[in-house]
């Protein structure tokens, strides 16, 4: 049992001293030696930002003409930035819209071509005897009427007017749309 006494004794000791030592750390108050010591280590960053403070003071005296200005033209730059900021939905519509237009124009176009050659409707340019029957025929006709044209003749083709010369719309777009004329005044 003096044993268990002992050993009771000298825990009872340990308890007291870690019960004392964190006593007197809980005593002490941290943040004021905080303090203390981080003024002591700022003291010389203050006594050189002294007179750097000063000569920054002056120089923005000094610009401030120019800081206005420029201070002027950013804030300009921004709101023309917000507002093409705000306009993004616009965008996204006639994004789609162009794309929307651009394949209806492709539909509308093969449709147009594939009716005008279902019913005919493409006009000849020279009657069908005298049309080449291949790429290769068509080639070589138009090789041996260059070689065979002189140099005046083809003066002269130049000066032709370009109206002659210009290709007839085909198909769908070559038809009239004719309007009825209406008499009353509304």
């Amino acid at each position: 049992m003096s044993d268990q006494s002992s050993s009771n004794g000298f825990i009872d000791v340990l308890v007291s001293i870690f019960s004392f030592f964190f006593s007197f750390l809980w005593s002490i108050q941290w943040s004021l030696r905080f303090s203390q010591l981080l003024s002591i280590l700022y003291l010389p960053f203050r006594l050189i930002l002294y007179p750097l403070r000063t000569i920054v003071n002056v120089l923005l005296v000094v610009f401030a003409p120019a800081i206005y200005v420029l201070a002027f033209i950013l804030s300009l730059i921004r709101s023309i930035i917000d507002f093409l900021a705000s306009l993004e939905p616009l965008y996204s519509f006639f994004g789609a819209a162009a794309g929307v237009g651009i394949v209806a124009g492709i539909i509308i176009a093969v449709f147009s071509t594939s009716i005008a050659s279902r019913l005919g409707m493409y006009d000849e340019d020279r009657p069908p005897s005298t049309r080449p029957s291949s790429k290769r025929s068509y080639f070589e006709e138009s090789t041996s009427r260059r070689d065979s044209s002189s140099t005046t003749d083809l003066d002269w083709q130049f000066l032709d007017s370009p109206a002659r010369r210009r290709k007839s719309a085909v198909g769908l777009l070559s038809q009239t749309i004719l309007e009825e004329e209406d008499d009353s005044e509304y």
